[in-house]
């Protein structure tokens, strides 16, 4: 059994390297393997870690299975099933039945990264997020960096999108910055994390940088008000603690953005390389496109994936910029009840987890390695400060996908998913028939070649408005 948890550590870094892989370093493997764009690549690459890692767990005689509430199971178990009916009515039932396929292996992977959380122990896994996050911060740096430094010697005026290499859009980059800036935070309240706080706030400041760099509105407004809730919810003297260090990188970061940004390109360039942008790109005008389609579909919507070919849509866009918007649309008002009721009772229950801190400060739990599995029934530990960066990151991304595909791009529904297993705590062993263990693998590899299958399907528009895949507009 001493094997169980180096086999979850090795599954869990495989996942932080297909990550790396498909960011950072995505541009030089694209065409090793075959692949026209970064896009496409990510997405192959978290279908394949899914479906591996799911089909390589179920093999184990006994499994740990995170408990989740009987609400949130309703409300899972009630969203696919109007996503199956909305299916029925689709113009393209294939292409929402893939939709609903890639849900099912986000669902899969929920449960796969429980396992590993449940093997490796909480903060012992909160540690190996906050070592990617930072590594991914510094790499991403060094390359903003090198890139700044090359466009300056060429005479070559950078734009939002030419700083950051291996996405094909700086607002995918800006997704997951969203989501990995808080968990450098972990470095406050995890003992052997704290000899890393100043490199951690180094490389937030950084990544301030470059969300002002790139005109990331939305992030920027994500990451400043799920601080301040956060902080309104928490007690005085661990508000002053989260706050303070969070604003001295800030601060530094926004003075970097001032010299390398604003003022030493005024005397390399002919004009300057920042502005602000004041207008929506046309998200305003795609909700309220949806707010004037949705009655004449409104119980069951258009279904799943039904944006990708929406008629007479205002912009070419293959998803709505919103996810609760997304939702109305294209599975119906019952569903997008459904959601947003969830997300905020869901949000609610964190915060107010929070106010418990004050009462009993338990940072002593984060400086143990500890696991959430007991060989008993539903075990889990007591709320600890780690608990405060988990709510900044679930709140910062619930925001920002209210301005931004954050449940469309796989990278970031692959790291919300993975956020959102870090936030439970309940676990059951359980032990899976062999035909019910046949089935499971039998659905996850059935779902993963739907989707590696579409890939290249004669219905995608060949313009590239990403949806499942670069190409995601269907015709």
């Amino acid at each position: 059994m001493k094997s169980i948890p180096i086999v979850s550590r090795i599954i869990l870094l495989t996942f932080f390297t297909l990550f790396f892989l498909g960011s950072v370093l995505s541009g030089y493997i694209t065409g090793y393997l075959g692949v026209d764009n970064a896009y496409d690549l990510k997405r192959i690459l978290v279908v394949l870690f899914i479906v591996c890692s799911a089909v390589g767990l179920l093999w184990r005689p006994s499994i740990p299975i995170i408990v989740t509430s009987p609400f949130t199971l309703w409300v899972v178990a009630s969203l696919f099933i109007l996503g199956l009916l909305s299916t029925l009515f689709s113009q393209h039932p294939f292409w929402s039945f893939v939709e609903l396929a890639n849900f099912l292996l986000l669902l899969c992977l929920f449960y796969v990264i429980g396992v590993l959380i449940a093997d490796i122990g909480r903060t012992a896994a909160l540690q190996y997020f906050f070592g990617f996050a930072l590594f991914f911060s510094i790499c991403i740096a060094v390359k903003f960096f090198l890139l700044l430094l090359f466009h300056a010697l060429d005479d070559n005026r950078p734009d939002v999108h030419s700083l950051v290499a291996g996405f094909m859009n700086v607002r995918f980059f800006n997704q997951l910055q969203v989501m990995l800036l808080p968990l450098l935070c972990l470095s406050f309240y995890i003992e052997p994390l704290k000899k890393y706080k100043r490199t951690a706030m180094l490389a937030f400041s950084v990544q301030w940088l470059i969300l002002l760099q790139s005109e990331a509105r939305g992030a920027l407004l994500a990451i400043v008000l799920a601080a301040v809730v956060v902080y309104r919810f928490l007690p005085a003297n661990l508000g002053q603690a989260f706050i303070r260090p969070m604003l001295k990188a800030v601060v530094f970061g926004t003075l970097l953005w001032l010299a390398l940004i604003i003022i030493i390109p005024l005397f390399i360039f002919d004009s300057p390389i920042w502005q602000l942008r004041t207008n929506s790109s046309g998200r305003i005008d795609m909700w309220i496109y949806i707010l004037q389609a949705i009655p004449e579909r409104i119980g069951l919507g258009y279904g799943p994936m039904s944006f990708a070919w929406a008629e007479a849509r205002p912009l070419p866009n293959a998803h709505s910029h919103n996810a609760l918007m997304q939702f109305l649309y294209e599975f119906g008002v019952v569903a997008f009840i459904l959601l947003a009721s969830w997300s905020l009772i869901i949000l609610w229950s964190i915060l107010k987890r929070l106010t418990l801190l004050g009462e009993k400060p338990s940072e002593h739990l984060a400086k143990n390695s500890q696991c959430s599995l007991d060989t008993g029934s539903h075990i889990g530990i007591d709320t600890d400060t780690t608990d405060i960066v988990l709510v900044f990151a679930l709140c910062a991304i619930w925001i920002y996908a209210m301005f931004d595909g954050v449940i469309v791009m796989p990278l970031s529904q692959a790291l919300l998913v993975a956020l959102l297993a870090l936030n439970c705590r309940h676990y059951q062993l359980r032990v899976i028939a062999l035909p019910w263990k046949v089935v499971l693998m039998a659905a996850v590899i059935t779902c993963g070649a739907l989707l590696i299958a579409s890939l290249g399907d004669t219905a995608l528009n060949q313009q590239m408005y990403p949806r499942l895949w670069l190409t995601g507009i269907i015709n």
